[in-house]
């Protein structure tokens, strides 16, 4: 192990970057996700009364704001006042600095008369203090020892079917926080579904449901969220899932070749379909500052023999070999287009990829979140060019009135390689990684309390899994106890 050498700032340490190799280990402290690797020392670490955040004045305006944060939620934790100060370390204080090499949401912990938190970039120093949160929560004292932290997957979270079921602003800023609070870093926000339309708009305020999210108010969700260090993935789902957008654009409904008319679908053979398509996707494409937008894509037409129109579309657009299902693909190539023009890459749900049943592909540049075993699979899809994510029915699926995740195969078997039917990919690099996923088919069904502890352990469960930490204990039984230790993220209304 690398020799720890002191700087400038007492008490402030040097800290060696994310290894390549084991380092050996004595008894962790308890976390979760479980820290990847730890050595103990003798003492232990107290924080107390006088004890302050320090933030090494060589980067202070790199670290300022999580330094902050810190405090804050020190304070929620603790119910007294925390400072935050760039003067020299004494025992019992909370050091944050930057330096060494390796992930960038990976950090170094070392713990003494001080706790010292070195990350390469801010957002491992910040979950380098999620890790002290939890520790604190057990108790005001931390063993001491040094451990180092990084995750497997670039991508770990939670999405919400905001579309069926709207979630008040409050469940969404707590589990923001939860959600940081577990070192898990992606929300999405499936805002639009057959059932509402979530989100306020000035282009089509006619498909706005009374239920929905001010853009000031999403504005301050995507602001927590960027300080929590927490990516928004927005999704309008088209073209299909549409009632709520197609119940006051009849012309826009797709019709058999006998007339019938389905909200659910949208006409991809009119141009008012594009047109509105585009007004709605340019509306927010600003307000979103991440690096994604995701136009959902899934259970469009089965039966596209149905609909002669969007044949005739195709092969007017994509030449005489082109299908009906040619207008599907290049409408998701057309969003595909829209969306890198602002500088962001698209996702799409896999279940429409299939081989063989078109004249054009969809761009390899879209990222496809794998949900079932639907067409391509998860490696043919690799193989075509596209970064998936692991986003399978099973074991992340919790369905309100349905399916709930089998959390404890989760936790003792499942990992975010294996996809669906346990199909397994040769470049897990370009797996994205895993979410937990709340689908509202049956809105009523439960109440937001009753899905916040319905979720509590599932997503506890997937930020084991998906930081790749060795196991803290072999049975789900002792994990649940485990996580318990940990807790909710100070102040989450309602729970210890």
């Amino acid at each position: 192990m690398p020799i720890l050498r002191s700087f400038a700032l007492a008490a402030v340490m040097v800290l060696p970057s994310i290894p390549g190799q084991p380092v050996t280990a004595g008894p962790p402290p308890q976390t979760v996700p479980a820290l990847q690797e730890w050595k103990a020392e003798p003492g232990n670490y107290t924080f107390g009364p006088g004890s302050r955040v320090v933030v090494d004045p060589a980067h202070a305006a790199e670290l300022a704001a999580d330094a902050a944060l810190f405090a804050e939620d020190l304070q929620a934790l603790t119910r007294r006042p925390v400072t935050v100060t760039r003067e020299k370390a004494r025992a019992g204080d909370i050091v944050l600095t930057l330096g060494g090499s390796g992930d960038a949401e990976g950090y170094t912990m070392r713990s003494g008369s001080t706790v010292t938190i070195q990350g390469r970039a801010s957002t491992g120093v910040f979950y380098g203090t999620r890790t002290v949160l939890q520790l604190l929560k057990q108790g005001n004292t931390i063993p001491a020892g040094t451990a180092r932290d990084w995750p497997e997957k670039p991508e770990r979270g939670l999405m919400i079917d905001q579309g069926r079921k709207f979630f008040s602003v409050d469940w969404v800023k707590r589990h923001i926080r939860e959600l940081a609070y577990l070192k898990l870093n992606t929300f999405h926000f499936h805002l639009s579904d057959s059932q509402g339309f979530r989100l306020e708009s000035t282009s089509h305020p006619e498909v706005v449901s009374a239920q929905r999210y001010t853009k000031a108010e999403m504005a301050e969700l995507i602001a927590l969220a960027a300080r929590y260090h927490v990516t928004v993935i927005p999704e309008i789902d088209m073209p299909g899932h549409m009632n709520a957008v197609l119940t006051p654009h009849p012309e826009l409904q797709l019709r058999t070749a006998g007339g019938t008319a389905d909200p659910y679908y949208l006409d991809l053979s009119k141009e008012g379909a594009y047109v509105l398509a585009s007004e709605l996707i340019n509306e927010y494409l600003p307000l979103f500052p991440g690096p994604y937008w995701h136009v959902g894509a899934d259970e469009y037409v089965l039966n596209y023999g149905q609909y002669p129109q969007l044949l005739e579309y195709a092969r007017s657009h994509y030449g005489a070999e082109a299908t009906a299902k040619d207008t599907y693909y290049g409408f998701v190539n057309w969003v595909n287009d829209l969306v890198r023009a602002q500088g962001k890459t698209l996702r799409m749900w896999n279940d429409g990829i299939k081989n063989g049943d078109g004249a054009i592909e969809p761009h390899p540049s879209i990222v496809v979140d794998y949900w079932f075993s639907f067409g391509l699979s998860p490696q043919q899809l690799l193989d075509r060019g596209h970064v998936i994510a692991n986003q399978s029915w099973t074991p992340t699926y919790y369905v309100l009135g349905g399916q709930k995740p089998d959390t404890q195969w989760m936790y003792e078997t499942w990992r975010p390689g294996r996809f669906e039917d346990g199909q397994l990919v040769t470049m897990p690099s370009r797996n994205r990684g895993t979410m937990l996923h709340v689908w509202c088919d049956n809105p009523d069904a439960e109440t937001e309390d009753q899905i916040a502890a319905g979720i509590r352990y599932p997503l506890r469960a997937l930020a084991q899994g998906t930081w790749g930490s060795p196991k803290p204990v072999a049975s789900y039984a002792d994990f649940v106890a485990f996580a318990d230790r940990a807790g909710r993220v100070p102040g989450f209304q309602g729970s210890s």
